[in-house]
Protein backbone atom coordinates (compact mmCIF):
# COMPACT_ATOMS: atom_id res chain seq x y z
CA UNK A 1 0.00 0.00 0.00
CA UNK A 2 1.05 3.65 0.34
CA UNK A 3 2.95 4.53 3.37
CA UNK A 4 5.72 7.06 4.05
CA UNK A 5 7.78 6.71 1.12
CA UNK A 6 4.94 6.01 -1.21
CA UNK A 7 3.90 9.52 0.54
CA UNK A 8 6.67 11.61 0.68
CA UNK A 9 6.57 10.78 -3.45
CA UNK A 10 3.20 12.33 -3.63
CA UNK A 11 3.93 15.19 -1.44
CA UNK A 12 6.90 16.20 -3.44
CA UNK A 13 4.77 16.70 -6.92
CA UNK A 14 1.62 18.77 -4.86
CA UNK A 15 4.25 20.52 -3.10
CA UNK A 16 5.10 21.69 -6.47
CA UNK A 17 2.35 21.70 -7.91
CA UNK A 18 3.60 19.76 -10.69
CA UNK A 19 0.77 18.00 -13.21
CA UNK A 20 1.23 14.22 -12.44
CA UNK A 21 -1.72 11.66 -12.15
CA UNK A 22 -0.52 8.59 -9.22
CA UNK A 23 -2.11 5.03 -9.49
CA UNK A 24 -1.08 2.81 -6.84
CA UNK A 25 -0.42 -0.71 -7.19
CA UNK A 26 -0.50 -2.83 -3.90
CA UNK A 27 1.52 -5.91 -4.33
CA UNK A 28 0.74 -6.99 -0.92
CA UNK A 29 3.97 -8.77 -0.25
CA UNK A 30 2.66 -11.37 -3.15
CA UNK A 31 5.67 -12.24 -5.39
CA UNK A 32 3.44 -14.81 -7.67
CA UNK A 33 1.54 -11.43 -8.57
CA UNK A 34 4.60 -9.29 -9.86
CA UNK A 35 4.65 -10.83 -14.10
CA UNK A 36 0.83 -10.11 -14.28
CA UNK A 37 1.84 -6.76 -12.99
CA UNK A 38 4.63 -6.10 -14.97
CA UNK A 39 2.28 -7.08 -18.25
CA UNK A 40 -0.33 -4.72 -17.31
CA UNK A 41 1.88 -2.04 -16.89
CA UNK A 42 3.45 -2.65 -20.00
CA UNK A 43 -0.07 -2.52 -21.96
CA UNK A 44 -1.02 0.32 -19.54
CA UNK A 45 1.65 2.45 -21.01
CA UNK A 46 2.35 4.88 -18.12
CA UNK A 47 5.23 7.54 -18.48
CA UNK A 48 7.12 6.34 -15.78
CA UNK A 49 6.83 3.56 -13.10
CA UNK A 50 7.99 3.35 -9.51
CA UNK A 51 8.96 0.98 -7.59
CA UNK A 52 9.45 0.13 -4.01
CA UNK A 53 11.75 -2.46 -2.57
CA UNK A 54 13.86 -4.83 -4.10
CA UNK A 55 11.85 -8.18 -4.93
CA UNK A 56 9.47 -5.90 -6.10
CA UNK A 57 12.02 -3.48 -8.50
CA UNK A 58 13.94 -6.83 -9.37
CA UNK A 59 10.10 -8.48 -9.95
CA UNK A 60 9.00 -5.52 -12.19
CA UNK A 61 12.18 -4.36 -13.57
CA UNK A 62 14.42 -7.45 -14.21
CA UNK A 63 17.78 -7.98 -13.13
CA UNK A 64 20.74 -6.02 -15.21
CA UNK A 65 21.81 -9.75 -15.86
CA UNK A 66 18.91 -10.62 -17.23
CA UNK A 67 18.37 -7.37 -19.61
CA UNK A 68 21.71 -5.60 -20.33
CA UNK A 69 21.19 -2.19 -20.48
CA UNK A 70 17.37 -2.48 -21.29
CA UNK A 71 14.49 -3.18 -18.89
CA UNK A 72 11.79 -6.08 -18.21
CA UNK A 73 9.31 -3.01 -19.33
CA UNK A 74 10.99 -2.02 -22.26
CA UNK A 75 10.84 1.54 -23.06
CA UNK A 76 8.76 2.81 -20.32
CA UNK A 77 11.26 4.49 -17.60
CA UNK A 78 11.56 3.12 -14.02
CA UNK A 79 13.12 4.65 -10.43
CA UNK A 80 12.99 2.31 -7.87
CA UNK A 81 13.39 3.21 -4.12
CA UNK A 82 13.75 1.37 -0.49
CA UNK A 83 16.44 -0.73 -2.14
CA UNK A 84 19.13 -1.20 0.10
CA UNK A 85 22.14 -2.94 -2.07
CA UNK A 86 21.06 -2.11 -5.84
CA UNK A 87 24.39 -3.09 -7.21
CA UNK A 88 24.23 -6.76 -5.25
CA UNK A 89 20.75 -7.11 -6.33
CA UNK A 90 21.75 -6.65 -9.88
CA UNK A 91 19.43 -3.69 -10.55
CA UNK A 92 22.21 -1.28 -11.63
CA UNK A 93 25.85 -1.46 -12.56
CA UNK A 94 26.90 1.26 -9.99
CA UNK A 95 26.28 3.98 -7.83
CA UNK A 96 27.68 6.59 -10.69
CA UNK A 97 25.06 5.05 -13.43
CA UNK A 98 22.70 2.26 -13.71
CA UNK A 99 23.98 1.08 -16.73
CA UNK A 100 21.06 0.54 -18.52
CA UNK A 101 18.82 2.95 -20.93
CA UNK A 102 15.76 3.81 -18.57
CA UNK A 103 16.31 2.76 -15.24
CA UNK A 104 17.56 5.15 -12.41
CA UNK A 105 16.73 5.37 -8.41
CA UNK A 106 17.33 6.09 -5.08
CA UNK A 107 18.86 3.77 -1.97
CA UNK A 108 17.60 4.12 1.49
CA UNK A 109 20.42 2.15 3.79
CA UNK A 110 22.64 3.92 5.98
CA UNK A 111 26.30 1.66 5.10
CA UNK A 112 26.53 -1.34 7.50
CA UNK A 113 29.95 -0.42 8.56
CA UNK A 114 28.24 3.36 10.05
CA UNK A 115 25.65 1.72 11.77
CA UNK A 116 27.60 -0.88 13.60
CA UNK A 117 30.01 1.59 13.90
CA UNK A 118 27.60 3.81 16.36
CA UNK A 119 25.97 0.33 17.51
CA UNK A 120 28.95 -0.44 19.04
CA UNK A 121 29.67 3.08 20.21
CA UNK A 122 26.52 2.21 22.59
CA UNK A 123 27.20 -1.58 23.20
CA UNK A 124 29.49 -3.71 21.64
CA UNK A 125 29.16 -7.57 22.06
CA UNK A 126 31.62 -9.86 21.22
CA UNK A 127 28.48 -12.53 19.60
CA UNK A 128 25.91 -10.77 17.51
CA UNK A 129 22.69 -11.97 16.08
CA UNK A 130 21.22 -11.83 12.95
CA UNK A 131 17.85 -13.44 11.91
CA UNK A 132 16.64 -13.50 8.22
CA UNK A 133 14.13 -14.69 5.68
CA UNK A 134 15.62 -16.76 3.32
CA UNK A 135 13.02 -15.11 0.28
CA UNK A 136 14.47 -12.15 0.80
CA UNK A 137 17.47 -11.03 -1.10
CA UNK A 138 18.68 -8.18 0.75
CA UNK A 139 18.11 -9.62 4.13
CA UNK A 140 20.84 -12.23 2.38
CA UNK A 141 23.29 -9.47 0.82
CA UNK A 142 23.22 -7.77 4.35
CA UNK A 143 23.91 -11.18 6.02
CA UNK A 144 26.92 -11.33 4.04
CA UNK A 145 28.30 -7.80 4.36
CA UNK A 146 28.02 -8.25 8.14
CA UNK A 147 29.95 -11.84 7.87
CA UNK A 148 32.48 -9.89 6.13
CA UNK A 149 32.70 -6.98 8.68
CA UNK A 150 33.13 -9.17 11.50
CA UNK A 151 36.39 -9.68 12.00
CA UNK A 152 37.61 -6.24 10.83
CA UNK A 153 34.99 -4.88 13.97
CA UNK A 154 36.20 -7.85 16.25
CA UNK A 155 33.10 -9.50 16.49
CA UNK A 156 31.30 -13.12 16.19
CA UNK A 157 27.91 -13.21 13.89
CA UNK A 158 25.77 -15.59 14.70
CA UNK A 159 22.74 -16.65 12.03
CA UNK A 160 19.62 -17.87 11.80
CA UNK A 161 17.83 -17.97 8.44
CA UNK A 162 14.15 -19.40 8.63
CA UNK A 163 12.77 -22.02 7.50
CA UNK A 164 10.19 -21.27 4.94
CA UNK A 165 7.50 -24.02 3.61
CA UNK A 166 6.94 -25.18 -0.17
CA UNK A 167 5.22 -21.93 -1.02
CA UNK A 168 7.73 -19.76 1.08
CA UNK A 169 6.09 -18.67 3.40
CA UNK A 170 7.33 -18.30 6.87
CA UNK A 171 5.66 -18.94 10.19
CA UNK A 172 5.81 -16.36 12.54
CA UNK A 173 5.61 -18.60 15.45
CA UNK A 174 9.36 -19.44 14.45
CA UNK A 175 10.55 -16.00 15.57
CA UNK A 176 10.73 -17.09 19.72
CA UNK A 177 12.50 -19.98 19.06
CA UNK A 178 14.34 -18.55 16.28
CA UNK A 179 15.75 -15.90 18.59
CA UNK A 180 16.37 -18.44 21.74
CA UNK A 181 18.34 -20.82 19.23
CA UNK A 182 20.65 -17.34 19.17
CA UNK A 183 20.94 -16.78 22.51
CA UNK A 184 21.67 -19.93 23.38
CA UNK A 185 24.47 -20.00 21.20
CA UNK A 186 25.86 -16.74 23.09
CA UNK A 187 24.34 -13.70 21.60
CA UNK A 188 24.25 -10.58 23.75
CA UNK A 189 22.71 -8.74 21.39
CA UNK A 190 20.47 -9.05 17.91
CA UNK A 191 20.93 -6.89 14.96
CA UNK A 192 17.99 -5.96 12.11
CA UNK A 193 19.40 -4.52 9.35
CA UNK A 194 17.79 -5.43 6.22
CA UNK A 195 14.58 -7.48 6.49
CA UNK A 196 11.25 -6.55 5.44
CA UNK A 197 9.85 -10.20 7.61
CA UNK A 198 11.08 -9.20 11.03
CA UNK A 199 9.65 -5.34 10.94
CA UNK A 200 6.02 -6.13 9.85
CA UNK A 201 6.49 -8.68 12.74
CA UNK A 202 8.44 -6.42 14.70
CA UNK A 203 6.23 -6.44 17.85
CA UNK A 204 7.06 -10.34 18.56
CA UNK A 205 10.56 -9.98 17.22
CA UNK A 206 11.52 -7.23 19.78
CA UNK A 207 9.03 -8.63 22.63
CA UNK A 208 10.88 -12.37 22.13
CA UNK A 209 14.54 -10.66 22.43
CA UNK A 210 13.33 -8.31 25.58
CA UNK A 211 11.90 -11.87 27.05
CA UNK A 212 15.64 -12.97 27.01
CA UNK A 213 17.48 -9.88 27.85
CA UNK A 214 18.10 -9.23 24.66
CA UNK A 215 18.76 -5.83 22.93
CA UNK A 216 17.62 -5.48 19.35
CA UNK A 217 19.74 -3.02 17.45
CA UNK A 218 17.93 -2.15 13.77
CA UNK A 219 18.16 -0.06 10.80
CA UNK A 220 14.47 0.77 10.71
CA UNK A 221 13.47 3.53 12.99
CA UNK A 222 10.27 2.32 13.20
CA UNK A 223 11.62 -0.68 15.53
CA UNK A 224 12.45 1.69 17.86
CA UNK A 225 9.56 3.86 17.82
CA UNK A 226 6.42 0.71 17.56
CA UNK A 227 8.28 -1.70 18.82
CA UNK A 228 11.35 -1.12 21.67
CA UNK A 229 14.25 -1.89 20.02
CA UNK A 230 16.91 -0.12 21.89
CA UNK A 231 18.53 1.97 19.04
CA UNK A 232 18.44 2.40 15.19
CA UNK A 233 20.37 4.26 12.69
CA UNK A 234 17.97 5.16 9.54
CA UNK A 235 17.12 7.26 7.29
CA UNK A 236 13.21 8.48 7.13
CA UNK A 237 10.81 6.72 4.47
CA UNK A 238 9.39 9.95 3.56
CA UNK A 239 12.29 11.79 3.09
CA UNK A 240 13.43 8.50 0.17
CA UNK A 241 10.09 9.35 -1.25
CA UNK A 242 10.84 12.47 -1.83
CA UNK A 243 14.37 12.21 -3.00
CA UNK A 244 12.60 9.23 -5.60
CA UNK A 245 9.84 11.79 -6.65
CA UNK A 246 13.11 14.22 -7.71
CA UNK A 247 14.56 11.51 -9.99
CA UNK A 248 11.20 11.07 -11.19
CA UNK A 249 10.48 14.82 -11.63
CA UNK A 250 14.01 15.29 -13.54
CA UNK A 251 12.99 12.59 -16.49
CA UNK A 252 9.00 13.85 -16.89
CA UNK A 253 9.96 17.18 -17.12
CA UNK A 254 13.36 17.98 -17.46
CA UNK A 255 13.89 15.22 -19.98
CA UNK A 256 16.33 13.28 -18.13
CA UNK A 257 17.97 10.50 -19.02
CA UNK A 258 17.85 7.01 -16.57
CA UNK A 259 20.80 6.07 -17.43
CA UNK A 260 23.04 8.94 -17.21
CA UNK A 261 21.46 9.92 -13.18
CA UNK A 262 23.79 9.10 -9.95
CA UNK A 263 21.81 6.67 -8.12
CA UNK A 264 21.28 8.96 -5.42
CA UNK A 265 20.96 8.96 -1.35
CA UNK A 266 20.06 10.46 1.29
CA UNK A 267 23.40 12.63 2.85
CA UNK A 268 21.41 12.69 6.26
CA UNK A 269 19.95 10.27 8.67
CA UNK A 270 18.35 9.90 12.36
CA UNK A 271 19.75 8.25 15.12
CA UNK A 272 16.84 6.69 17.18
CA UNK A 273 17.38 5.54 21.13
CA UNK A 274 14.12 4.19 23.01
CA UNK A 275 14.94 5.09 26.57
CA UNK A 276 12.58 3.10 28.16
CA UNK A 277 13.68 0.07 26.37
CA UNK A 278 17.44 1.23 27.80
CA UNK A 279 15.78 1.43 31.57
CA UNK A 280 14.15 -1.78 31.32
CA UNK A 281 17.14 -3.88 30.24
CA UNK A 282 19.23 -2.17 32.20
CA UNK A 283 21.79 -0.49 28.84
CA UNK A 284 21.86 3.34 28.93
CA UNK A 285 23.44 4.81 25.99
CA UNK A 286 26.72 7.02 26.61
CA UNK A 287 26.86 10.65 26.56
CA UNK A 288 27.71 10.79 22.79
CA UNK A 289 25.15 8.91 21.50
CA UNK A 290 22.63 11.08 23.79
CA UNK A 291 23.97 14.19 22.09
CA UNK A 292 22.55 13.50 18.75
CA UNK A 293 19.90 10.47 19.25
CA UNK A 294 16.23 11.42 19.06
CA UNK A 295 14.93 9.92 22.43
CA UNK A 296 11.74 7.89 22.48
CA UNK A 297 10.06 7.19 25.71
Amino acid sequence: GCEAACRGFQSYFSNLGLPVKIEVIDVAKDKSILPDIRRQIISDNPDLVLTWGTSVSVGIIGKKSEFGDKSALGDIPAVFMIVADPVGSNIVESYEKSGRLTVTGVRNRVPEKVQLNLMFEYYHPKKLGVLYDPNELNSKLNTEKLETLSAEMNFELLVHEYKADSDGFVDENQIPTAIKSIKDLGATAIYVGSSSYNLVHQKLFVDSASELGLPVFSAYGKMVQEAGAVMAVATRYFNVGKLAAAQAAEILFKNGEPSQMPIKSLDRFTLFVNMGTAKKIGLYPPLSILKVAEIVK
